[in-house]
Parts: C-alpha cells; sequence; structure tokens
C-alpha cells in the first residue's frame, strides 16, 4: 500500500513539475521578444527621427528596416511591416515556445509611433 501511494505523490510530483517548466519557459519566451520588439521599436523611432544625410528616415519610417539577425533567431522571429502613410510600423514577434492550448507559438505585437510604443501580447 506504501508502495502504490509513494509511486502515486511521485507521479504527481512529476507531472506538478513538467507544467512548471512549460509554464516558465513560455513566459520567458514571451519575456524575450518582447523585450527585443522594445529594441527594435527605439531603434526605428531613432531611424525616423535622424535626417536623411545621416542615414535616418527624416521623419519618416519608410527604409527603416530590422537587422537580419531578428528575422530569425533563437527566440523566434519578427515580421515588420511600415505603413508609411499612417506614420507607424508594425512589429509582430512570433517566439518559440508553444502556448498553454498546444497549437499556437507566443505572439506579440509592437506598434511603433514616433513617440510612442505599444506592446500588444496576443497570447
Amino acid at each position: 500500500m506504501l508502495i502504490v501511494l509513494g509511486t502515486i505523490i511521485v507521479g504527481l510530483a512529476i507531472v506538478v513539475g513538467i507544467n512548471i517548466f512549460r509554464t516558465s519557459a513560455t513566459e520567458t519566451n514571451r519575456d524575450q521578444v518582447i523585450s527585443d520588439l522594445i529594441y527594435l521599436s527605439t531603434d526605428a523611432q531613432a531611424y525616423h527621427k535622424k535626417l536623411l544625410q545621416f542615414g535616418g528616415g527624416n521623419g519618416s519610417f519608410q527604409g527603416w528596416t530590422i537587422p537580419a539577425f531578428y528575422k530569425r533567431y533563437a527566440g523566434g522571429k519578427i515580421r515588420v511591416r511600415v505603413r508609411a502613410n499612417r506614420n507607424k510600423v508594425i512589429l509582430t514577434g512570433i517566439g518559440t515556445e508553444i502556448e498553454k492550448n498546444g497549437r499556437t507559438k507566443v505572439r506579440v505585437r509592437a506598434i511603433v509611433r514616433p513617440t510612442k510604443t505599444k506592446i500588444i501580447i496576443k497570447n
């Protein structure tokens, strides 16, 4: 009887440990993607403010691109959409970890304007 009870307790401990690890990995990946999006948003804003002669956008995001490293890296991948007519950049970060639902990966969006950035956690 004690062996069966011990086996059940060890089994439950393993399941709880796996769930905690999976949740921690997902949160860490989300935090990494958010951090990278914030870095890229400040880079885009700096480009927007620089004069054309100094390699900037002279008041526009048109022509700004992300470094090749971020297109596919250890944390996932980041896609960029520049909306010059609306004067904003939309960054979408897709992580590597699968969410709790088991189907979708970590997804975060940043809407970058000349003076502010809005971070939206999609899942």
